[in-house]
């Protein structure tokens, strides 16, 4: 095989490489971000006991954690 058909054959395969990891790395976010819709809808059907119950509070722009060092004594009450 000439060198010429050599090159041509490994950028293409070059190419096609770089085009499934592309499409490796979309899915890969896709699922990302539908795992998050999830759990986003799920936690939004809890209470505020409930979510202190699994260490969170709802805040304006989301959650966070609670830390158990920062509450006052009536958490545990």
């Amino acid at each position: 095989m000439s060198l010429e058909i050599e090159t041509v054959f490994r950028s293409r395969a070059h190419s096609r490489s770089r085009l499934l990891s592309a499409f490796r790395v979309l899915a890969a976010e896709l699922r990302r971000y539908y795992r998050r819709r999830a759990t986003a809808k799920a936690l939004s059907h809890l209470n505020s006991q409930e979510l202190r119950d699994i260490g969170l509070v709802r805040t304006e722009t989301g959650y966070r954690e609670l830390h158990h060092d920062r509450v006052g004594a009536d958490y545990w009450n």
